[in-house]
């Protein structure tokens, strides 16, 4: 069994230690400051380590989040994931979506992503 890269694990690390679990303050361990999200229409998002944190806090706080990796795939650089959330305040609220991650100087420093869905994968 070959190891996990780096990219993977701090995807893992994200979604996990600091939204599954509410730890917000590792997002300053493992984002760059700003994480740069790239939109579909080509527009960009900077996000400074303080509005990070809000999101992924608004996320757990308000709605009750969890996310469920279903497919993760990663090389030293990029980190693409397939995932899936449900909520913990609203059995209704299924989302499922892709992202790319592109690692830079050790932390998630761009991330790529279309609209999230609503429902499930398969």
């Amino acid at each position: 069994m070959s190891e996990k890269s780096q990219a993977q694990i701090l995807l893992e690390r994200y979604w996990e230690e600091a939204s599954n679990q509410g730890n917000y303050e590792l997002v300053r361990e493992l984002c760059a400051d700003p994480i740069i999200r790239h939109d579909v229409d080509g527009g960009v998002t900077k996000l400074s380590h303080d509005e990070q944190i809000a999101r992924v806090k608004m996320g757990v706080e308000d709605f009750g989040v969890h996310i469920d990796r279903i497919i993760t795939h990663a090389d030293d650089t990029y980190v693409t994931s397939i995932w899936e959330t449900k909520s913990a305040k609203d059995e209704n609220m299924n989302l499922c979506g892709i992202e790319v991650f592109k690692v830079e100087n050790g932390r998630l420093a761009h991330c790529w992503n279309a609209p999230y869905g609503k429902g499930k994968w398969g």
